[in-house]
C-alpha cells in the first residue's frame, strides 16, 4: 500500500507500506516541477515493486526517500 499517512496503513494491518509523498499526490510532488515529479513518482513505484518481492514478517514501512534499496522498517 503507497500511503501518504503510513502510521495509519500500518496500524491497520498492511503488510507493505509504502511511504508517499502528500495526501493529494501519493506518487508524486507538483511542487517540484514536472520532471522531478515524474522522478519522485517512480522513485516511490519502484519501492513498492521491490516492497513486493521482499518477504515480510508483518507490518513493515518501506521509505522511498532513503537509497535504492533499503532494509524495511518494521512496525512495533
Amino acid at each position: 500500500m503507497i500511503s501518504a499517512i503510513y502510521t495509519f496503513a500500518m496500524t491497520t494491518g498492511a503488510n507493505r507500506v509504502i511511504r508517499g509523498a502528500r495526501i493529494e499526490h501519493v506518487c508524486g510532488d507538483p511542487s517540484l516541477g514536472p520532471e522531478k515529479d515524474y522522478a519522485y513518482g517512480m522513485r516511490i513505484v519502484r519501492k513498492a515493486l521491490h516492497a513486493i518481492t521482499v518477504e515480510v514478517p508483518g507490518p513493515t514501512l518501506f521509505d522511498p526517500q532513503v537509497g535504492d534499496i533499503q532494509e524495511p522498517i518494521h512496525a512495533s
